[in-house]
């Protein structure tokens, strides 16, 4: 049986006194049941893992291993993972109902939101800039639950005479790393740690620059690595594989047969990816010597300074400090890492095409305006400037 550390010796320890100190407490007839009371929900969490466990055991992991892993007390079922997840993909597919009432009761009052599809589009938006101004209200074109309780409530037609706000420009780059602060933070990290990031370019091709603005936008520079631990994240999603895991969170939308069976083929398709992300974090925490439990990781699964995706860290995880051992938490392996990662998606040599630049660092996330991010903190740390703050300074 594989345990991490003192693991085993700890176990061994707290059996032995916890059973004596039982046995001063009750008589071993009593000791029995409270041994069966104790066990019983433990037990039923593992029947609840046994699925996943037997799929793991099957492509080549130790059963036994397995047991201890999932019978531990921390790892819990949790089918909320999947069920926020099929929410968000089920209203970006199908819309809001609640966008959806606030549309329709927006257009029996004359505010023009366009079609009832419950997706906050550019009518949609303009529709209720239109209803907040006339009502004396922030004027930010966002839906909310309150704005749709006043809309049922209210029995006048929408005033023809008035004013209509324009949208403010959409912001190019997350403004809440665009600040003094972090941007300081940036510029400190690029001097403290000079002599990995030169070793970095120099294998790379990747500039200091952008190193640490990837760092900066992924984790403030390695300081928030995610409050959930990846393991239960991905086990969870992997070991809900069928509707039932999200029937709660649905029980008030409509279904239709086609969405039932839409919601049903892309729950499997998602159980599909998390089982092999699942896989791939088990395989790196063997060969990085780390308890799988004890990895935290983004919303789904994301771990590391440079949050890499389990199966990207073992495509692409490099050893940067040289000790044999491929860690995304060390500084060094993170960085080399993150440069194999964009050499190996279109970062070529000391590249200084912007187009170019762009496209690799989108290969990272996609996302223009993490992009765009990426880009401003390296410009800033580069020249000492900011760029991209809104549409109105784009080139």
């Amino acid at each position: 049986m594989i345990m991490f550390g003192k693991e085993r010796d700890i176990a061994t320890r707290t059996a032995g006194s916890v059973g004596d100190l039982l046995k001063q407490q009750f008589g071993t007839v009593q000791l029995f049941c409270v041994f069966l009371m104790l066990c019983l929900p433990a037990a039923a969490v593992a029947q609840e893992w046994d699925p996943l466990t037997d799929r793991l055991a099957a492509d080549g992991f130790s059963k036994e291993w397995l047991q201890t892993l999932f019978n531990r007390p921390q790892m819990q079922f949790n089918p909320s993972v999947m069920a926020v997840k099929m929410k968000t993909l089920y209203k970006s597919k199908f819309g809001d109902p609640s966008v959806r009432e606030l549309q329709r009761r927006l257009a029996k009052l004359g505010y023009k939101p366009g079609s009832a599809d419950g997706k906050t589009g550019t009518k949609t938006r303009k529709a209720i800039r239109w209803f907040q101004a006339a009502h004396g209200l922030t004027v930010d074109g966002r839906f909310s639950e309150q704005l749709l309780a006043m809309a049922l409530k209210e029995r006048n037609r929408a005033p023809a005479n008035i004013e209509i706000p324009l949208p403010k420009p959409r912001p190019l780059v997350y403004r809440t790393i665009m600040t003094e602060e972090r941007l300081l933070e940036a510029r400190n990290f690029m001097a403290a740690n000079q002599k990995i990031l030169l070793r970095l370019e120099r294998y790379y091709g990747v500039p200091s620059e952008i190193a640490v603005g990837i760092l900066t936008v992924e984790t403030r520079l390695g300081t928030y690595l995610g409050e959930e631990s990846a393991f239960q994240t991905l086990a969870s999603m992997a070991r809900c594989d069928d509707f039932k895991c999200v029937k709660e969170a649905f029980k008030d939308e409509h279904l239709t047969k086609t969405k039932r069976r839409w919601l049903k083929r892309r729950i499997r398709q998602k159980s599909r990816w998390a089982y092999g992300e699942c896989k791939a974090l088990l395989t790196y925490a063997l060969q990085s010597g780390r308890d799988p439990l004890t990895i935290p990781g983004s919303l789904y699964g994301a771990i590391g300074i440079a949050q890499f995706m389990p199966s990207q860290a073992l495509r692409h995880g490099a050893d940067g400090n040289g000790d044999g051992v491929v860690d995304l938490f060390v500084l060094d392996d993170a960085l080399f890492s993150m440069g194999n990662y964009l050499m190996s998606n279109g970062w070529r040599g000391s590249m200084r095409s912007r187009r170019k630049q762009r496209r690799a660092i989108y290969n990272y996330n996609h996302s223009t305006i993490y992009v765009n991010t990426v880009l401003a903190v390296a410009d800033y740390l580069g020249e000492g400037k900011t760029i991209f703050m809104s549409d109105e300074t784009q080139n």
